[in-house]
């Protein structure tokens, strides 16, 4: 472990006291199985309840992507795919009750087993129904990248991107020809789900995974569904933008050539914005409108954010997630 980044654990262990905080510390960032104890502990957090009371029977929390603005139940998850992501951003795993209820949905979705509640959308009914089912299996490999119902669209994804990429930079007009042609994926390759869908493949080498950072590393306007900030442009944290800027790099992490585009300045910069949070008093921005109505809320992990140092905390341990993926691959 860097000395840098353990003084920075050493700060977290005294400072966030919380289930959570220390939960992630334990799993992610010492890479240590969290003791019965602390698993206990985070099941009886407000975070954790707060998933378990609005999941539904089936393991859906309503909707799958779509918001139903109508629904008489109002709950703080406005769709599945919102609580999923947010059992993510806790460190939940496909181990976990909540998670393996979801799992469970989600595979009877792609088996055709259940019926989603979202409604058509478009002129062409089996073709949105192939997107969905993408989106559907991209959210199934954030829990379960090896899951056998993933590995035909894993492959094609890896394919039509390959074939895309058969020139000097990427044809978005052949990645949408041949999603055509396959009858598969049916989304754009801006979207965060190919990514999902990407990471953890064994059907994407080592060449195409390098081309395909770079292009998203530069590309203007972001990751739709997550950010819509290029990923190589660095925030500041006075920067009101610089935690609609983080979830591109939380969403890429699992790339094994992560670490070599975290090194082009982004590390060391980050290094330094929670060195500033640990030391100064650094005025915040106030928090704004997240850049897309359906993402959840994420990167809560005190019980209570009230105070300064409880959200100082809570993002110094979101950031340190980051460059930890970084450390891990390297």
């Amino acid at each position: 472990m860097r000395k840098d980044l353990q003084e920075v654990i050493d700060y977290l262990w005294t400072d966030a006291s919380d289930p959570f905080p220390q939960y992630i510390l334990r799993k992610e960032i010492l890479r240590e199985t969290p003791s019965d104890a602390e698993y206990e502990a985070i099941k009886t957090s407000k975070w954790y309840k707060q998933l378990a009371e609005e999941q539904w029977e089936n393991g859906s929390w309503g909707r799958f992507h779509t918001q139903d603005t109508k629904a008489l139940r109002k709950q703080k998850f406005v769709t599945t795919e919102c609580a999923i992501r947010r059992a993510r951003d806790l460190s939940l795993t496909k181990g976990d009750t909540i998670v393996q209820k979801a799992i469970g949905l989600m595979e009877r979705y792609l088996c055709g087993k259940e019926a989603w509640l979202d409604r058509t959308e478009g002129k062409d009914p089996s073709g949105f129904a192939i997107a969905f089912k993408t989106l559907i299996a991209a959210n199934l490999s954030l829990f379960d990248p090896q899951n056998p119902l993933l590995h035909r669209k894993k492959e094609i994804c890896a394919n039509n991107l390959a074939k895309a990429f058969a020139g000097d930079s990427l044809n978005e007009d052949i990645w949408e020809s041949e999603n055509r042609k396959s009858n598969d994926i049916l989304l754009s390759i801006s979207m965060v789900y190919p990514i999902w869908l990407l990471q953890n493949n064994a059907f994407l080498g080592e060449n195409l995974q390098r081309k395909y950072l770079s292009w998203l590393w530069n590309r203007k306007g972001g990751i739709f569904y997550i950010s819509n900030f290029t990923l190589s442009d660095m925030r500041s944290l006075e920067d009101t933008e610089f935690t609609q800027w983080l979830p591109g790099l939380e969403n890429i992490c699992d790339f094994s050539l992560f670490p070599e585009f975290m090194n082009k300045g982004i590390t060391g910069h980050l290094l330094h914005e929670i060195h500033r949070l640990m030391t100064e008093d650094v005025a915040l921005p106030a928090a704004t409108s997240l850049p897309h109505k359906y993402l959840p809320i994420t990167g809560h992990y005190a019980e209570k954010r009230g105070n300064k140092n409880a959200r100082n905390s809570d993002l110094i341990l979101r950031i340190l997630r980051i460059l930890i993926k970084a450390e891990l691959h390297a």
